[in-house]
């Protein structure tokens, strides 16, 4: 993403886009059917951020073959409502065009999300001769390429196949400083480090002001250490990405917890920044570890929709995954969208903040470094590639973050009463040092979820290319209730170790056999929200399945117990003076016979 200017717009303009030059590499590109279509990029807040304040005052875009009149446009995206905020209508011709807005524009914000285009329209003629009007530039990119549907509900969808749409954004920047340079992005690499650890860092710059820059001066600082600084005599054209190259050796003394990496500009041209400077400084947490212990489990969590046709293509990916070794190193709980009839309300903020996409999903609510956002999608790989292929890469982000460091355990165990229903859970573990210096208090979350949920679903019919809604699709892993609170219950650690309790009764609705019980362990917060969520990673999980295979299932019926009857763990009563070596229930507890 960049900006620059071109010919047919005034010194005061810049074209602003995931392209800035005028080059097409690929030309000629279509749907295939007949029809007017929306196409169109998406710029992101944080590509916005730098131009707040400039005003677009139309849209350049280039097209291939014959000459038609249509719309342009600019659409804001909030909370997925996409809605009008510039249009004009132009006759366009072959090769690049300025589309210029009626009056003053659109004034950039700063904070939004825009989608801008044209009508692409494709005629029956152009399909006879497998000829389209779109032209592309370079690879595919994120917010390159999107195609808006309407109906019901709105969508953008990525398309892919012809590198970015050839259109740009033109935008007045004479309200930006003579010179100036802005931090776009920051990866020091992931969470958790070590004393002693050399940090590779790399930042992406670029130039934002009115003019290109000629030297600069950057620098990073870990929490309020003394400033280390980097001169540079190279010039940096406006609108060029650049990269910054960078390497920190922290101390061997560092101590255990929370840190601060600050990465900032600190002149241009050899002055300092302009007072109009807005992101000349970019800052990223990360923690320090002497200890360590194995993580129990990996923790899955999918946000799920009965209304998407991609579904069912993940829950085939995740049956791959839970049939494999993965299933032994994993627990997955299902996050149905809220407002749909498998959705819990306790479960809705997940969705909003993590959520970005339908399904997604996040891998011990990991942040990789690089991404935009917590969760993953893989929507468009989902229906090309098959299960196995898709499970297998979803597969190395599980066994990535399941050997990632964690610093606390959590076992359970649990007893179930038949007759009331009442099922008692014991969660207990260890808590490092390190647990307390990087989370401060740590939480537990314990959940429910049930398999075998019959439900609808929509799913994709390939031989027809249609979808339909399968009123009877069975869903797995779905989360049914929280048995503490949402965001966890705070524990208090006694030499190192908690041991907490936990009663509920299980709904009649529920079959306990096909229940599973999801523990996770957090950093205890008020909420959670855009502002922490990197600091709610999950330290670990683990999961028991109320199945007579795992020994979960003590069933004891009221009449039997304290009575100092025995069961086997399949619920059979035995005779309790005559027992083989093994575990057995007595007065509603397990007890291990030698």
């Amino acid at each position: 993403m960049g900006a620059s200017a071109q010919q047919g717009i005034s010194n005061t303009q810049r074209l602003l886009g995931h392209i800035i030059t005028d080059s097409i590499t690929s030309s000629g590109g279509a749907f295939g059917t007949a029809g007017t279509y929306s196409v169109g990029a998406v710029l992101t807040k944080s590509q916005l951020s730098s131009f707040a304040g400039c005003r677009v005052m139309g849209v350049r875009l280039a097209i291939a073959g014959s000459a038609y009149r249509t719309r342009t446009f600019i659409y804001k995206v909030e909370e997925g409502n996409v809605t009008p905020v510039a249009e004009q209508k132009q006759k366009l011709y072959d090769g690049w065009n300025n589309v210029f807005f009626n009056g003053d524009g659109y004034e950039i914000k700063g904070d939004e999300i825009l989608f801008f285009g044209f009508d692409y329209v494709e005629t029956d003629e152009m399909v006879a001769a497998d000829q389209g009007g779109l032209c592309g530039f370079g690879e595919d990119l994120d917010g390159g390429f999107y195609y808006m549907r309407t109906g019901t509900k709105t969508t953008l969808y990525q398309i892919t196949g012809i590198g970015r749409l050839c259109v740009q954004l033109i935008i007045d920047v004479s309200s930006l400083p003579l010179h100036d340079i802005d931090l776009t992005w920051l990866d020091t690499g992931f969470k958790y480090k070590q004393p002693g650890e050399s940090i590779e860092g790399l930042a992406h710059f670029a130039s934002v002001g009115r003019e290109d820059v000629g030297s600069y001066k950057m620098g990073y600082q870990i929490d309020k250490q003394t400033p280390v600084y980097t001169e540079f005599n190279d010039s940096v054209r406006y609108g060029k990405v650049n990269d910054w190259k960078f390497n920190i050796n922290l101390p061997n003394d560092i101590a255990v917890g929370m840190h601060r990496i600050i990465v900032f500009v600190s002149e241009v041209n050899g002055q300092p920044l302009p007072e109009k400077s807005k992101n000349d400084t970019m800052k990223v947490d990360f923690a320090v570890y002497n200890n360590m212990v194995s993580r129990d489990k990996a923790y899955l969590e999918v946000y799920t929709d009965q209304g998407s046709y991609y579904v069912p293509y993940l829950n085939d990916v995740i049956k791959k995954l839970q049939s494999s070794n993965n299933g032994q190193i994993m627990a997955t709980v299902n996050v149905h969208r809220p407002g749909t009839a498998l959705a819990i309300d306790a479960a809705a903020y997940l969705h909003e903040l993590y959520a970005y996409e339908l399904p997604s999903f996040t891998v011990n609510r990991a942040y990789f470094p690089g991404e935009d956002n917590v969760a993953y999608d893989m929507n468009y790989y989902l229906p090309i590639l098959d299960a196995d292929m898709n499970a297998s890469i979803v597969g190395d982000m599980i066994l990535q973050d399941y050997y990632s460091p964690a610093f606390a355990s959590v076992e359970l165990d649990a007893c179930f009463n038949e007759t009331t229903r009442e099922i008692s859970i014991n969660a207990k573990g260890t808590l490092l040092p390190e647990a307390e210096a990087i989370y401060g208090e740590v939480a537990l979350t314990l959940m429910l979820t049930e398999n075998n949920v019959k439900g609808t679903q929509v799913v994709y019919n390939a031989s027809r290319q249609t979808t339909s809604t399968n009123k009877n699709y069975n869903h797995n892993n779905v989360l049914r209730t929280y048995l503490t609170s949402p965001i966890g219950d705070g524990l208090t650690a006694v030499n190192g170790s908690f041991d907490v309790d936990y009663k509920a009764t299980v709904d009649e609705a529920w079959k306990v056999e096909d229940l599973t019980i999801v523990a996770l362990l957090t950093k205890k917060v008020d909420a959670v929200s855009a502002d922490n969520l990197l600091d709610v990673d999950v330290i670990n999980a683990n999961s028991l399945p109320m199945t007579e295979s795992t020994g979960i299932r003590n069933v004891v019926k009221n009449s039997d117990t304290g009575n100092g009857a025995v069961y086997s763990l399949d619920g059979r009563r035995v005779d309790g003076n005559v027992l083989k070596s093994g575990i057995y229930v007595k007065n509603g507890k397990k007890v291990f016979v030698r």
